[in-house]
């Protein structure tokens, strides 16, 4: 069955605290690359200081540049009042060298957020005026449990500093039409995966290629009986065994590709679970199968096209694909083909 926004839109605002922190965690991971996220972590819990959902730009972690995602799943629209609070803390906790002031922190509720705090944030002067106006009654004895942080002094000016052009929100169809481009839609949704991007065949072997190359070569020198210098010399005296390494160099590429989009886009281990199956049909039919190099290398092409791998990546595995994992698998010494 595939999901609609209008239909997941229903059942998100059933969800509870931690399963729309998950989801949203969901929605970062899959866009991390386009945004310049080395880390998505959810934080969320007794201790988070403010933090529910983060994305760290480097490895300085909260030292460096890092983006907040504070995660609100209430029975109604946040309000002001609320925003005022959790801005507080972050503030507070920026103040005292907990971390370093986010670049930017969004209010994402199922729910939205209400008409007074969307002018607030759109404003951001306004919300300024409120968090400095109201800090002592909504935000000084919320921070630390039985601490009363007022604002005086250094934290006030500290306060009166801080860029709240950094405050903003995030309207459920946006966090939707992102998350929905990303592999865990499919996992939540049972819907489909977009498609990888098309890959791109370098013009001269690179040096990931080094071992699976080396494995066809023993197979084109099996053929001619007597030994290749290199793939370059393929194009010059042996040109059709040069256009069957192109044809597998871009199925070594068509699967690559594959592995590196939906490792970034899907829960750990989706994409290996989907190696492993490739491996565990090919393996088999090789096992007592004596031949040449070549009758080896054809019967493992034929058995990993033929195959139909379960889960989410199959719909999305060509053919090309899936005999391209032939040669990841032989790239990494797990599939060989000449025998001796």
């Amino acid at each position: 069955m595939k999901i609609d926004i209008a239909t997941a839109n229903k059942l998100i605002r059933a969800y509870n605290d931690v399963e729309w922190e998950a989801f949203v965690r969901e929605w970062q991971v899959g866009v991390k690359k386009q945004v310049g996220y080395s880390e998505v972590k959810r934080m969320g819990g007794g201790g988070d200081l403010g933090r529910d959902v983060v994305g760290l730009c480097g490895a300085d972690g909260f030292e460096g540049v890092w983006d907040n995602y504070q995660c609100k799943h209430y029975d109604k629209p946040l309000s002001a009042d609320r925003a005022v609070e959790d801005a507080g803390k972050v503030i507070f906790h920026a103040y005292r060298g907990a971390y370093s002031a986010p670049r930017k922190c969004i209010f994402v509720a199922p729910r939205m957020v209400s008409t007074e705090l969307r002018e607030l944030l759109l404003n951001p002067s306004k919300f300024k005026a409120e968090v400095l106006a109201t800090w002592d009654k909504r935000v000084a004895k919320r921070i630390e449990a039985g601490a009363n942080h007022v604002l005086v002094e250094s934290l006030l000016k500290y306060v009166e500093s801080y860029d709240f052009t950094t405050f903003g929100y995030a309207t459920l169809d946006e966090v939707l039409d992102a998350h929905r481009l990303t592999g865990y839609w499919a996992e939540r949704f049972f819907g489909f995966l977009p498609p990888p991007p098309n890959s791109v065949v370098p013009d001269n072997i690179v040096a990931e290629e080094t071992i699976y190359v080396s494995r066809l070569l023993e197979v084109y020198q099996e053929i001619e009986g007597k030994p290749i210098s290199s793939a370059q010399s393929l194009a010059v005296n042996h040109p059709v065994h040069n256009l069957h390494l192109h044809q597998q160099r871009v199925r070594f590429f068509e699967a690559d590709c594959f592995a590196h989009h939906y490792r970034d886009s899907t829960a750990p281990g989706t994409v290996e679970d989907f190696e492993e199956q490739i491996h565990d049909v090919v393996e088999p039919a090789l096992t007592f199968l004596s031949g040449s190099g070549h009758v080896r290398l054809s019967k493992a092409l034929e058995t990993a096209g033929n195959c139909t791998p379960a889960g989410l990546l199959a719909p999305q595995a060509k053919v090309r694909v899936k005999q391209g994992m032939c040669h990841q698998l032989a790239n990494r010494g797990r599939l060989k083909w000449c025998l001796l």
